[in-house]
């Protein structure tokens, strides 16, 4: 069960609803609380108020506490100014942390995890085969046989309680949920060669971070494994909450927008198209299972993710030429000797005759030109692009309940058999038992 962001009067639990304007502050409300609070936030979002595109919205995002199961429910800001205000937040838009696995659980999940890791080496050197744009420090579960069982159906079931807590989360069906990808990821904070480190460990080559990323799925989770009191930093670090100010270090959100649970065995589930990673380390070992879940294609709506695509990459591409052309105006404005060469290629298109709109291959750029490719440049416009087609994404791409079409039926393929008494062993055959009489 877990508590809406937008109906705590409709509760009748003890819960605290706080208030996130990007462009009003913060404003605390309170109703029959119970419950210690979570601390004061602020947001100030970086973007020019000269711009000439919109950068600024008056949708709030919030924050609420369910006390009875622990539950944190946060709602990124609305970054889609021109967008439809009922849309918004969408169940997308809310990012949950919650207790998953009980504290025995955890414990001896970790330990299984470490066992493996030592006797593996998985977490002594980055791996760049496992992840197509990003080297980590992690096995999937599916190596480890002991961890694989104590997850099973034979062991705590995971599966269908994280699966249980996604559907509760995001309104889609549990059976509609698959794994992409269920590693078991560690970050450790670098070497200080100060501090004497000796031979085995200047030999090893681990992670302490994980850049800004999106996931193949629709949905991810994240479990904390190690005890909070284990390392310093840490967290999952979100894009659209990078802006936040905390007020106090016991809040559930720490700057610079990273979410760092109260306990080991508390799960972050989160939509994983959301622009999202790992926090620095700067202290002790971070140990964390990761899930990728697949969501049927019933529930989506089709092109909209090929859209949002399509633009982050445009974004990404005005992010590395814009670069080059700071770099470029800088030595302008310099007076160096040595100018830089701005090459007009429609140059013979406009007018051969001298005036207002003549320009010769030798040209130099009007001021009022290197202004507004000064203001295209800016890295927080390109940023608040990336923001906005994230939240357009949020909103659309799942469909309505009424919409989605009918699951297919699996189709029963029987039941696969052994066979043992004949010439090739392993071979396994569709239907009925071999019998060896026959």
């Amino acid at each position: 069960m877990f508590v809406d962001a937008f109906s705590f009067s409709q509760s009748n639990h003890g819960i605290h609803h706080l208030l996130l304007s990007p462009s009003e502050g913060f404003s605390f409300q309170q109703r029959q609380s119970r419950f210690p609070s979570e601390r004061q936030i602020s947001s100030s979002l970086p973007f020019s108020a000269t711009s000439s595109e919109s950068t600024s919205t008056s949708t709030t995002a919030s924050i609420t506490y369910d006390g009875k199961t622990d539950h944190h429910t946060i709602a990124i800001p609305s970054f889609l100014t021109d967008g439809n205000d009922a849309s918004y937040p969408s169940l997308l838009h809310k990012i949950h942390v919650l207790p998953i696995l009980t504290a025995d659980e955890t414990s001896h999940l970790l330990d299984l995890a470490r066992t493996y890791a030592t006797e593996n080496q998985c977490w002594d050197q980055q791996d760049s085969s496992r992840h197509v744009s990003y080297n980590t420090v992690d096995f999937a579960i599916e190596e480890s046989d002991d961890i694989s069982s104590y997850l099973g159906k034979d062991g705590i079931q995971f599966q269908d309680r994280i699966f249980g807590a996604l559907s509760d989360a995001y309104g889609i069906d549990a059976d509609d949920f698959s794994f992409l990808d269920l590693f078991c990821a560690s970050y450790e904070a670098a070497n200080d060669e100060e501090d004497g480190a000796d031979e085995f460990e200047e030999e090893r080559n681990t992670m302490d971070r994980l850049e800004f990323h999106r996931d193949g799925s629709l949905l991810s989770f994240t479990v904390l494994l190690s005890s909070p009191d284990d390392f310093e930093g840490g967290g999952t670090i979100f894009d659209a909450l990078r802006d936040v100010v905390i007020e106090g270090d016991d809040s559930i959100i720490q700057s610079p927008g990273s979410i760092k649970p109260p306990k080991a065995g508390y799960a972050t589930l989160h939509s994983g198209k959301l622009l999202h990673g790992g926090h620095v380390v700067t202290q002790g070992q971070r140990v964390v299972l990761v899930g990728f879940v697949d969501v049927d294609e019933r529930n989506v709506k089709e092109g909209t993710l090929g859209d949002a695509t399509k633009e982050w990459g445009r974004n990404d591409v005005r992010l590395f030429w814009n670069k080059r052309r700071l770099e470029l105006l800088k030595q302008q404005r310099k007076g160096e000797d040595e100018q830089p060469k701005w090459i007009m290629r429609n140059w013979r298109y406009l007018p051969k005759n001298e005036c207002r709109s003549y320009f010769s291959p030798n040209s130099s750029i009007p001021e009022s030109i290197l202004e507004r490719m000064e203001q295209r440049a800016d890295m927080e416009k390109i940023r608040y692009r990336r923001l906005v087609t994230e939240d357009k994404l949020l909103r659309e791409i799942l469909l309505p309940k009424d919409d989605r079409k009918d699951r297919e039926a699996s189709y029963d393929e029987g039941a696969w058999t052994e066979v043992t008494g004949i010439d090739f062993d392993g071979l396994t055959v569709l239907g009925e038992e071999y019998d060896e009489e026959e």
